[in-house]
């Protein structure tokens, strides 16, 4: 099976996330924070990227994590899955969804919102791996 990079700053989100799917034949590889990003990437050579948008030390952290991905060359191929709870976080009076995937905003595959049901998260990794 494929591995899973997961980058989020909650341990209990990597460890729940992780469960599921190492439970589903995954092999998983994560990381807290978007120091070294690139290299961090190129050295675990995921097939998909689950990547949260808030950090503690960045708001945005995840926008910008993604954009830095799709310039990279040699990562751009692999598909981003936004899985964030930041529409329930911020206080924007509108909130993030699929319709937002764009090139220049947010470079990604798809956005999943946090809490995820195993099933949801399942299918959309499922939809977005080249096997």
């Amino acid at each position: 099976m494929s591995k899973i990079m997961i980058i989020d700053d909650d341990r209990d989100i990597i460890d729940s996330i992780g469960m599921i799917l190492e439970a589903n034949d995954y092999t998983v590889a994560a990381k807290m924070d978007t120091d070294n990003l690139i290299a961090d990437i190129e050295s675990e050579n995921p097939d998909v990227i689950l990547l949260d948008i808030v950090f503690p030390e960045d708001a945005q952290a995840g926008f910008k994590a993604a954009r830095k991905i799709a310039l990279q060359e040699t990562l751009k191929h692999i598909p981003v899955l936004i899985l964030s709870a930041v529409n329930q976080l911020n206080n924007l009076g509108f909130s993030f969804t699929e319709n937002d995937i764009s090139n220049d905003f947010m470079p990604v595959s798809g956005f999943i919102e946090k809490p995820v049901e195993p099933a949801e998260l399942l299918e959309k990794i499922k939809s977005v791996e080249k096997i």
